[in-house]
């Protein structure tokens, strides 16, 4: 166990996460900084298990960007078989606090009967049976067994594979400068929503895509339950609230100002954040109405919301090109 380590629950396990390793290794980060720094904004949305369709409102590489925009030295490491795996996970924990990507569903303390993942933890210590986590989605570390956490650790659903991948830091002292780090974060955040990223399919036209969709949901015989999972992946389920974009105007505000960005873009982020949990809001009323002419009405009028906010952001993140 490493006695200097800070665990705090947080908005968003991926970004609260890297906070509380930030923490350990001395960089002086807040959240919305990691998240920031992570290039973390982005856009997704198809067809799941979980509900006939999802939407997610951060893209996948998160962790990995932040530690690479910082020019921190990392390993990393996904597919071992078990064995392998755990040897590996133990080898690790003898230098410092690893990441590692689980299912929520198989904790027991979260009590979820909905799979989601990856969801981000730190794992503290493996001694013998137990396993300790640092989740920031509870104040205090939690400890299941090692069966337990194998099962969340290696489960077959999440929006991306989970496949017992884990992150560790090699070398945490920082080789590019802060400024520099959050101008490159910048860079590649608009890259995402305005070219679609690594995948190629996460930003805004995606957001068009969701938009386009909203009306054809009628046809599914989960609607409620897609209505209430797409609110909840908006304003709940770490996202910060306003589907991730509220931490990311925070790091405008922050970051992004200190590296010469005018406060017109951290303004213009916090009310498109504003107007996703307005989205959000009506996704939630559509999942508790049985009337099935005012759910059709109000999923038109979610479309429409979706829409403007898709074109807002293209403007937005077209002027934060042009600005950096």
């Amino acid at each position: 166990m490493f006695t200097k380590y800070q665990h705090s629950s947080g908005k968003h396990c991926g970004s609260a996460s890297l906070r509380n390793l930030a923490g350990y290794y001395e960089l002086g980060l807040d959240e919305a900084s990691c998240f920031g720094l992570g290039a973390g904004i982005g856009f997704e949305y198809g067809e799941s298990e979980t509900a006939s369709r999802l939407i997610m409102g951060r893209n996948s590489n998160l962790e990995t960007t932040f530690f690479d925009t910082l020019g921190i030295s990392t390993v990393q490491g996904e597919g071992q078989s078990k064995e392998p795996a755990w040897e590996t996970l133990e080898t690790r924990l003898e230098s410092g606090p690893v990441l590692c990507f689980v299912d929520l569903f198989y904790l027991p303390y979260f009590g979820s009967s909905t799979h989601f993942g990856p969801h981000t933890i730190v794992v503290l210590d493996v001694d013998g049976d137990s396993v300790t986590i640092s989740d920031s989605e509870f104040d205090e570390p939690q400890t299941v067994s090692r069966d337990t956490f194998d099962d969340a650790w290696s489960s077959d659903h999440g929006f991306w594979p989970i496949e017992r991948r884990w992150l560790a830091i090699e070398d945490p002292t920082p080789t590019v400068a802060i400024d520099t780090a959050t101008l490159e974060a910048i860079e590649r955040g608009t890259e995402t929503m305005l070219h679609g990223g690594d995948s190629g399919s996460s930003g805004v036209a995606t957001i068009r895509t969701f938009a386009d969709d909203l009306p054809t949901w009628t046809r599914f015989d989960d609607l409620q339950w897609t209505a209430r999972f797409a609110y909840q992946n908006i304003e709940r389920r770490g996202t910060g609230g306003g589907a991730f974009r509220r931490l990311y105007a925070t790091f405008l505000d922050t970051l992004g100002t200190d590296a010469g960005l005018a406060p017109e873009f951290s303004e213009r982020m916090g009310r498109i954040a504003d107007d996703w949990t307005a989205l959000g809001g009506v996704l939630e009323e559509i999942s508790e109405t049985d009337d099935a002419a005012n759910r059709r009405d109000r999923l038109d009028e979610a479309s429409d919301l979706a829409h403007d906010l898709a074109d807002r952001e293209d403007t937005l993140f077209t002027d934060l090109e042009r600005a950096i």
